[in-house]
């Protein structure tokens, strides 16, 4: 082989290997030092560890409020996706505002995040329609250590009926960061 031949393709490894880099590493860019500050909410989750060995130590989570009311008569979401529009409510958990089909839709200043499993249900008796949706931030892996205490905490919790507080921060690209995990304060 050539050294032409050998300067091309090491030239073309390399571009390879730097587009293969380039999306993680400025996607930590990104979440580690942001253009703005971000904006955190809490949400309330209940949790469950299934057992996975191929997976690793991890906590499945169900984020709430996981439904909008609407008005709507019918389904508008037909790719069960959506984009949830987030504020905090007055009780300081996050809440969902509307569902919009498009982030263009999305105001400025806005928090959205993609959601997705959408699906519609209505009640005859009251005339209530509801969005159903899944948050993308189902899953929360945690240190092989830690793991056996969060364990008994969950069993103690879940027979409690007691919530957890899942803070996450949002950013304005429409990325977002789970920061934490923990407790709720006991009244």
């Amino acid at each position: 082989m050539s050294t032409r031949k050998k300067i091309i393709l090491l030239a073309a490894y390399l571009l390879t290997l730097a587009a293969i880099l380039w999306h993680p590493v400025t996607t930590v860019k990104e979440i580690e030092f942001p253009a703005e500050t971000p904006t955190e909410l809490k949400f309330k989750v209940t949790v469950f560890d299934p057992y996975d060995p191929m997976r690793g130590r991890y906590v499945r989570l169900d984020v709430r409020p996981n439904k909008f009311q609407t008005s709507d008569k019918k389904d508008r979401f037909r790719e069960n996706r959506a984009w949830a529009v987030l504020e905090k409510g007055p009780d300081g958990f996050a809440r969902a505002v509307r569902l919009e089909p498009d982030r263009e839709k999305v105001g400025k200043g806005e928090i959205a995040v993609r959601v997705n499993r959408v699906y519609f249900s209505s009640h005859y008796k009251d005339k209530k329609g509801w969005y159903h949706f899944r948050f993308p931030f189902e899953r929360f892996y945690l240190n092989e250590l830690k793991a056996p205490e969060l364990e008994a905490e969950l069993q103690n919790r879940s027979r409690a009926k007691q919530y957890m507080i899942l803070q996450v921060n949002f950013f304005r690209n429409g990325r977002f960061a789970v920061t934490g995990l923990s407790r709720a304060q006991s009244k």
